[in-house]
């Protein structure tokens, strides 16, 4: 009797191979952002997937190829100078696979239960679903999203408007399984050409509907609502710097930047100068960076500082944007400063002749910014009718986080932001390109305004302008357009993690109770037994 021959397992599915698949995803984030790689990069962890099962040995390899694209793409966390801080920030990268690694585990369960086609089903869900969750708790580092790895591709992201960055990664995700389906895996050479061949057929239609849509979506652009002239301030000083200056050194030169902004005098004192000589460039707003006020330790200090920048909004006939450290009213003063818990990193609106407006960050850094006190409330600020929403630093990440802004009538997005704390480090790169998919998830312009990073505007299409470079001292006006109307990522939010999440925990419940419960409908679990032998 001939012996029949054993199928081979699919190609890729070396550990060789699943460590290059990790390092392509590093290479298709930016700032290198080779985007396409994502498209295939998953293809050799799926392959070692579909012939493992999900043993602890497995997971723990699985760990530390997910480790390594964490450690490759966010090593920057340790150049914070900080020692605590950065130390902190190196331990959460630790805490970034876990997610993907529960979510392939649970799909191998589905797999070996169900079979193969009932498990790849269950992996898409489940990584779609690992990230919803991710950008919903805050104790999460959501920076490896796999939609992330499309930053840079404006003719892919413009989709984000229908559900953000999460239908990016959806999308990533289904080339990819594609792409698998399309390799070789049977006993013959010849086998499986129409199955294959269906797969390539999907995969080049996937590529091609978002482009597509992009083309589309792009030719009926909505025009401006208007046009608000807003300028931005980058002092360009390292963050050592920065932080050793005192508040009123730091505020002097940000005050000095602005009037030279603003074509005044430097030379005339404000209790001689006139309202209305100290005002040439027709600004409705001034924007100065993250941690641009400090808090002055009293109240009396407080007060006297921001009746300062009353009086000088008041001369320059404009209104002011500022990063700020508050604490929040109910803070007992008596004792002296307040704890590090007791403070906001802050963003504040001063205006003439009106009441200060302040919105406190709601979105921590996790383990960075874990001793910070944390807002409960969005603030819509108005300059000169314009509204605006403003995220501080990391919040910029999230997605449906803004988008309510955007619902409640922002009309244009600004961003605060401190990432030159990390050096001249690729963070500062991707923190730029993440933020580009909250102007086209919501088809509103984002301004960026740092101490030292990258200062820069973000048209609704993602496209990007840069005001100022990498540790320049820069002040720039812009005319940025606000825009009005709500896109479906604004009306729904994350929907496509949602209803992921929803799918996932029934295809992993209902595979676990079929095989307990009805054994004999697992035979397709045979099946996959037959074709990728462990």
């Amino acid at each position: 009797m001939v012996p029949r021959k054993r199928p081979q397992p699919p190609p890729f599915s070396s550990f060789g191979w699943s460590l290059t698949g990790a390092l392509l995803i590093v290479l298709s984030l930016p700032p290198l952002g080779v985007y396409p790689l994502a498209w295939v990069a998953l293809v050799p962890l799926i392959a070692r997937w579909a012939t493992r099962p999900p043993t602890v040995d497995y997971l723990r390899e699985l760990y530390a190829l997910l480790l390594t694209t964490a450690c490759c793409v966010g090593f920057w966390l340790l150049f914070n100078p900080d020692a605590s801080t950065a130390a902190m920030g190196g331990m959460s990268l630790f805490l970034v696979p876990l997610p993907l690694v529960v979510a392939f585990a649970l799909a191998g369960v589905v797999r070996e239960r169900l079979g193969l086609v009932p498990g790849l089903v269950a992996l898409v869900l489940n990584i779609v679903a690992a990230e919803f969750l991710s950008l919903t708790f805050s104790v999460t580092l959501p920076w490896l999203l796999l939609g992330h790895t499309q930053a840079g591709a404006l003719e892919f992201i413009q989709m984000a408007d229908i559900g953000g960055v999460l239908l990016l990664s959806l999308w990533a995700l289904l080339l990819n399984v594609t792409v698998f389906v399309a390799l070789p895996r049977g006993v013959q050479p010849g086998e499986r050409y129409v199955e294959r061949g269906a797969a390539m057929a999907v995969f080049t239609a996937l590529v091609a509907l978002p482009v597509v849509y992009g083309s589309i979506r792009t030719a009926q652009a909505d025009l401006p609502a208007g046009y608000t002239s807003v300028g931005i301030v980058q002092p360009g000083v390292s963050s050592q710097q920065w932080d050793g200056q005192s508040a009123t050194v730091k505020v002097d030169h940000l005050a000095d930047l602005s009037d030279t902004l603003l074509g005044r005098d430097t030379s005339i004192p404000d209790s001689v100068a006139a309202p209305v000589a100290a005002r040439h460039q027709d600004l409705a707003l001034l924007i100065w960076p993250q941690m641009s006020l400090p808090y002055m330790g009293t109240d009396q200090g407080e007060a006297q500082l921001y009746r300062r920048l009353q009086r000088w909004t008041s001369l320059r006939g404009v209104a002011l944007l500022a990063g700020a450290q508050t604490a929040s009213p109910d803070v007992d003063r008596r004792r002296g400063i307040p704890d590090a818990g007791d403070l906001a990193n802050s963003a504040v609106l001063i205006r003439p002749g009106k009441p200060l407006v302040q919105y406190d960050q709601m979105r921590r850094v996790p383990f960075a910014d874990a001793e910070a006190a944390e807002g409960t409330s969005r603030v819509l600020f108005d300059a000169g009718g314009t509204k605006l929403a403003t995220a501080v630093g990391f919040e910029s990440l999230f997605g449906n986080h803004i988008r309510k802004f955007t619902r409640s009538g922002a009309d244009l997005i600004v961003v605060l932001s401190r990432n030159d704390l990390w050096g001249r480090s690729s963070g500062i790169y991707q923190h730029l390109q993440f933020t580009r998919l909250r102007a086209v998830e919501s088809r509103r312009a984002v301004v960026l305004s740092t101490v030292g990073g990258i200062s820069a505007m973000i048209y609704p299409n993602g496209e990007i302008e840069h005001v100022a470079g990498w540790m320049d001292q820069e002040v720039h006006a812009i005319q940025v357009p606000t825009f009005r109307g709500q896109t479906f990522y604004v009306r729904h939010g994350d929907w496509v993690g949602q209803l992921s999440l929803v799918l996932a925990l029934v295809l992993v419940i209902g595979g676990v109770g079929v095989s307990v419960f009805f054994p004999e409908l697992t035979t397709a679990k045979r099946e996959a037994k037959r074709l990728f032998p462990a």
